[in-house]
């Protein structure tokens, strides 16, 4: 037989003899060498390579939740001192600014008036002593009778009272610091005249600060949480860590909302009073919670599930119940146990009951760290 009729190319040429293999082989390199860089290789058979996936194993971690709200920074204790009494500003006794003690006189008014009248009633007190130890020495011989000794007991307590309200009224002159404070502006000076509605300077207690918050209705089921943590703008990204010590027995009428409070340590001083700030209080704490990422959880019509794999890399549903929320990771309450591998990120590439193959070893979850979730609950005050 002759030799078998060659094919015309489209240019028109004839192919030479065994093109057609040349171009199977080619085609044959190609398909390799896109599965390569799709990273998968062909096994010994032909079949699909199993789907790379990333995978960890199941540990716990502490967990907390915490709700956002806003606030106001107050003084411990804050009071504007007035005087008690009427008079005339004798000498300012501190400085503007000034730490001062309980008890540390800051103001003297004139107070010769009210030395004057203690004076006058010590010597009335006197008197009424001498004249009650007389009348008692004398009811003893029955020199007078028992109402004259009695008048004279009743004298003496007179006499008495009086050199109190006087001591007291001298007392007024000098107005002193109700508790450990830090003094503001001044606000009168030598020779004013005051009275009982003069402001003459303010207080404040700020060793120790109170923030106060407010939670709407449905944080209520928050319980009684102790710890918060308070950011103002002055330190951005900083936090400083307080106690719960007040919460409001009942609700608001008018705002619906429960009243907290809390102590905010100050002893560096570097917070004030006044500072609006951001509040995080906590509402929740678990020891040892199951956490995965969000990535790893599956919702469709048969329930929320993870892809959990066995000793061989064969991938399974694990039906799962979801707790809290945080920043891109998940609490797991029921359907996984500690040390199980899961599938992370890759599941739209799991089929049931098929091997996958990890991207890398599976390590345990990260750690939470100080991740925060913002939950709505409330305003502050």
């Amino acid at each position: 037989m002759g030799p078998a009729p060659s094919r015309l190319q489209p240019n028109g040429s004839a192919a030479l003899p065994g093109a057609r293999e040349a171009r199977a082989a080619r085609r044959v390199a190609v398909a390799a060498a896109l599965l390569a860089a799709c990273g998968g290789e062909p096994s010994e058979g032909g079949s699909k390579p199993p789907p790379a996936v990333e995978v960890m194993r199941v540990g716990t971690e502490e967990l907390r939740d915490f709700a956002k709200f806003s606030g106001e920074l107050m003084a411990e204790h804050s009071v504007m001192l007035s005087p008690e009494t009427e008079g005339v500003v004798e000498a300012v006794e501190f400085e503007e600014g000034q730490d001062v003690a309980e008890g540390d006189v800051l103001i003297r008014l004139r107070n010769r008036e009210q030395l004057a009248r203690l004076r006058e009633a010590q010597a009335t007190l006197a008197l009424a002593r001498e004249e009650n130890k007389r009348a008692t020495q004398l009811l003893t011989r029955d020199a007078v009778s028992l109402a004259v000794r009695d008048r004279s007991t009743a004298e003496l307590a007179v006499a008495e009272a009086r050199v109190a309200l006087a001591r007291i009224e001298l007392e007024r002159t000098e107005i002193r610091a109700p508790f450990d404070g830090a003094v503001g502006a001044r606000l009168v000076d030598p020779g004013d005249r005051v009275d009982r509605d003069t402001s003459l300077v303010q207080i404040d207690a700020v060793d120790r600060l109170q923030v106060a918050f407010a939670l709407t209705e449905h944080a209520v089921a928050y319980g009684a949480p102790s710890r918060v943590w308070v950011q103002v703008f002055p330190y951005p990204g900083e936090r400083f860590a307080g106690e719960v010590f007040y919460v409001s027995p009942t609700l608001d009428p008018a705002t619906r909302r429960v009243i907290m409070k809390a102590w905010i340590p100050n002893d560096d001083r570097r917070l004030r009073p006044g500072l609006f700030a951001n509040v995080d209080l906590e509402i929740a704490r678990r020891e040892s919670a199951v956490i995965v990422p969000e990535s790893a959880v599956v919702s469709d019509r048969h329930g929320t599930y993870v892809w959990r794999l066995d000793a061989n890399g064969v991938a399974s549903r694990a039906p799962i119940d979801l707790g809290l929320r945080q920043e891109g990771r998940v609490e797991v309450t029921v359907g996984l146990g500690v040390g199980d591998v899961i599938v992370t990120a890759g599941t739209h590439k799991v089929i049931e009951g098929e091997p996958v193959r990890p991207a890398t070893p599976p390590a345990s979850g990260q750690a939470l760290g100080d991740s925060r979730e913002e939950v709505v609950g409330g305003e502050g005050t």
